[in-house]
């Protein structure tokens, strides 16, 4: 383990268990450690990015109600 790693046991499913050793074998891979690591950077960071559009999905909802433009749009049917 190198300095600042700390160690984690994680049981997989035998499905991903057999897609790591895929991975393993196919040599993008050095360690399973690696390719974990790697797997969960991207999951947090895609969290992240879900959760800024999610935000910013807001911010807009917000606007076009103060700006009172849910009013103004015509729904087909209910005229």
């Amino acid at each position: 383990m190198k300095q600042g790693e700390t160690a984690m046991d994680v049981t997989l499913p035998a499905d991903l268990r057999a897609q790591v050793d895929q991975e393993l074998a196919s040599g993008h891979y050095q360690s399973p450690d690696d390719l974990i690591g790697q797997a969960v950077r991207q999951f947090l960071a895609e969290r992240q990015r879900g959760e800024r559009r999610l935000g910013a999905l807001r911010r807009i909802g917000q606007a076009v109600d103060q700006a009172g433009l849910y009013e103004r749009v015509s729904i087909p049917g209910r005229e």
